[in-house]
Protein backbone atom coordinates (compact mmCIF):
# COMPACT_ATOMS: atom_id res chain seq x y z
CA UNK A 1 0.00 0.00 0.00
CA UNK A 2 2.59 2.33 0.68
CA UNK A 3 4.38 1.41 -2.20
CA UNK A 4 1.32 2.63 -4.69
CA UNK A 5 0.38 5.83 -2.31
CA UNK A 6 3.70 7.27 -1.39
CA UNK A 7 6.83 5.69 -3.53
CA UNK A 8 5.47 5.53 -6.99
CA UNK A 9 4.35 9.29 -6.76
CA UNK A 10 8.05 10.24 -5.28
CA UNK A 11 9.56 8.39 -7.69
CA UNK A 12 7.60 9.53 -10.40
CA UNK A 13 7.98 13.49 -9.86
CA UNK A 14 11.65 12.91 -9.33
CA UNK A 15 11.95 11.21 -12.37
CA UNK A 16 10.02 14.18 -13.94
CA UNK A 17 11.85 16.62 -12.35
CA UNK A 18 15.52 14.87 -13.03
CA UNK A 19 14.22 15.36 -16.87
CA UNK A 20 12.74 18.74 -16.52
CA UNK A 21 16.35 19.89 -15.03
CA UNK A 22 18.13 17.65 -18.06
CA UNK A 23 16.02 19.78 -20.47
CA UNK A 24 17.13 22.79 -18.46
CA UNK A 25 20.90 22.28 -19.02
CA UNK A 26 21.29 19.77 -22.14
CA UNK A 27 21.16 21.39 -25.09
CA UNK A 28 19.78 17.99 -27.06
CA UNK A 29 16.35 17.11 -26.41
CA UNK A 30 17.04 13.24 -27.45
CA UNK A 31 17.87 12.59 -23.80
CA UNK A 32 15.19 14.50 -22.09
CA UNK A 33 12.48 12.46 -24.15
CA UNK A 34 14.56 8.82 -23.85
CA UNK A 35 14.00 9.80 -19.89
CA UNK A 36 10.54 10.83 -19.34
CA UNK A 37 9.98 7.25 -21.84
CA UNK A 38 11.61 5.11 -19.63
CA UNK A 39 10.45 6.91 -16.55
CA UNK A 40 6.32 6.24 -18.12
CA UNK A 41 7.66 2.44 -19.11
CA UNK A 42 9.41 1.56 -15.47
CA UNK A 43 6.54 3.51 -13.55
CA UNK A 44 3.97 1.52 -16.02
CA UNK A 45 5.26 -1.96 -15.17
CA UNK A 46 5.22 -1.37 -11.68
CA UNK A 47 1.35 -0.70 -11.52
CA UNK A 48 -0.11 -0.90 -14.58
CA UNK A 49 -3.22 0.13 -13.83
CA UNK A 50 -2.42 3.44 -13.14
CA UNK A 51 -0.26 4.57 -16.05
CA UNK A 52 -2.26 7.68 -16.80
CA UNK A 53 -1.19 8.82 -13.26
CA UNK A 54 2.35 8.49 -13.78
CA UNK A 55 2.28 10.37 -17.25
CA UNK A 56 0.35 12.81 -15.31
CA UNK A 57 2.90 13.25 -12.21
CA UNK A 58 5.91 12.88 -14.49
CA UNK A 59 4.48 16.41 -16.77
CA UNK A 60 4.28 17.74 -12.77
CA UNK A 61 7.53 16.85 -11.50
CA UNK A 62 9.07 18.80 -14.91
CA UNK A 63 7.17 21.43 -14.28
CA UNK A 64 7.62 21.64 -11.14
CA UNK A 65 11.49 21.50 -12.29
CA UNK A 66 11.38 24.53 -14.75
CA UNK A 67 9.63 26.59 -11.80
CA UNK A 68 12.10 25.68 -9.21
CA UNK A 69 15.17 26.27 -10.88
CA UNK A 70 16.35 30.53 -11.32
CA UNK A 71 15.46 31.68 -14.29
CA UNK A 72 18.09 32.61 -16.62
CA UNK A 73 19.17 36.06 -16.80
CA UNK A 74 17.02 38.88 -19.13
CA UNK A 75 14.41 36.18 -18.18
CA UNK A 76 11.16 36.67 -16.50
CA UNK A 77 9.09 34.63 -13.53
CA UNK A 78 6.25 34.71 -15.95
CA UNK A 79 8.15 33.52 -18.75
CA UNK A 80 9.60 30.85 -16.75
CA UNK A 81 6.07 29.55 -15.34
CA UNK A 82 5.34 29.18 -19.26
CA UNK A 83 8.18 27.93 -20.36
CA UNK A 84 7.79 25.25 -17.67
CA UNK A 85 4.02 24.54 -18.64
CA UNK A 86 4.95 23.96 -22.31
CA UNK A 87 7.13 21.78 -21.26
CA UNK A 88 5.16 20.08 -19.01
CA UNK A 89 2.85 19.87 -21.77
CA UNK A 90 5.39 18.34 -24.40
CA UNK A 91 6.56 15.78 -21.50
CA UNK A 92 3.36 14.00 -21.52
CA UNK A 93 3.98 12.32 -25.01
CA UNK A 94 6.70 10.68 -24.49
CA UNK A 95 6.07 9.57 -21.20
CA UNK A 96 2.80 8.39 -22.24
CA UNK A 97 4.25 6.50 -25.30
CA UNK A 98 6.67 4.71 -22.84
CA UNK A 99 3.75 3.51 -20.98
CA UNK A 100 1.47 2.23 -23.38
CA UNK A 101 4.73 0.59 -24.53
CA UNK A 102 4.63 -0.95 -21.06
CA UNK A 103 0.81 -1.96 -21.33
CA UNK A 104 2.09 -3.67 -24.71
CA UNK A 105 4.82 -6.33 -23.23
CA UNK A 106 2.56 -6.51 -20.14
CA UNK A 107 0.42 -8.12 -22.58
CA UNK A 108 1.95 -10.18 -24.38
CA UNK A 109 3.78 -11.15 -21.33
CA UNK A 110 0.43 -12.06 -19.50
CA UNK A 111 0.29 -15.71 -18.21
CA UNK A 112 -1.97 -18.25 -20.08
CA UNK A 113 -5.66 -18.49 -19.33
CA UNK A 114 -7.29 -21.60 -19.14
CA UNK A 115 -9.55 -21.61 -22.12
CA UNK A 116 -13.07 -22.22 -21.68
CA UNK A 117 -14.35 -24.99 -23.91
CA UNK A 118 -17.73 -24.71 -24.33
CA UNK A 119 -20.06 -27.20 -25.91
CA UNK A 120 -20.89 -26.98 -29.16
CA UNK A 121 -24.46 -27.85 -30.39
CA UNK A 122 -25.39 -30.84 -32.82
CA UNK A 123 -27.45 -29.72 -36.06
CA UNK A 124 -30.38 -31.63 -35.89
CA UNK A 125 -30.88 -34.05 -38.11
CA UNK A 126 -32.97 -33.20 -41.07
CA UNK A 127 -36.39 -35.17 -41.31
CA UNK A 128 -36.91 -34.79 -44.53
CA UNK A 129 -34.11 -33.42 -47.44
CA UNK A 130 -34.69 -30.60 -50.02
CA UNK A 131 -36.65 -32.20 -52.49
CA UNK A 132 -38.79 -33.22 -50.19
CA UNK A 133 -39.32 -30.04 -48.38
CA UNK A 134 -39.72 -28.85 -52.12
CA UNK A 135 -42.55 -31.17 -52.57
CA UNK A 136 -44.36 -30.47 -49.48
CA UNK A 137 -44.42 -26.47 -50.09
CA UNK A 138 -46.00 -27.29 -53.58
CA UNK A 139 -48.35 -29.18 -52.17
CA UNK A 140 -49.39 -26.67 -49.57
CA UNK A 141 -49.36 -23.69 -51.97
CA UNK A 142 -51.96 -26.18 -54.02
CA UNK A 143 -54.30 -26.64 -50.97
CA UNK A 144 -54.37 -22.86 -50.98
CA UNK A 145 -55.18 -22.53 -54.47
CA UNK A 146 -57.66 -25.04 -53.76
CA UNK A 147 -59.61 -23.34 -51.17
CA UNK A 148 -59.66 -20.67 -52.78
CA UNK A 149 -60.73 -22.11 -55.92
CA UNK A 150 -63.10 -24.41 -54.42
CA UNK A 151 -64.22 -23.05 -51.15
CA UNK A 152 -64.77 -18.95 -51.60
CA UNK A 153 -67.56 -17.80 -49.17
CA UNK A 154 -70.87 -20.32 -49.02
CA UNK A 155 -73.59 -19.25 -51.62
CA UNK A 156 -70.89 -17.43 -53.58
CA UNK A 157 -69.29 -18.09 -56.97
CA UNK A 158 -66.12 -19.18 -57.48
CA UNK A 159 -63.44 -18.40 -59.53
CA UNK A 160 -63.51 -21.81 -60.61
CA UNK A 161 -63.73 -21.85 -64.40
CA UNK A 162 -65.35 -25.51 -64.67
CA UNK A 163 -69.01 -24.58 -63.29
Amino acid sequence: MLLKTVFLPLTAAGFGAAAGLWDLTSASLDGTLVMLAIAGFLLSVAAPRQWGVWVLVIGVGVLLAHVVTPARPGMLFDLTVVSGLVAAAVSLLPAAVGAVAALAVLWVLRPNRPVRVYAVPQAQPAKTNLVQRGAQAAQRAADHMGRFNGGGLRGQPTLDVGD
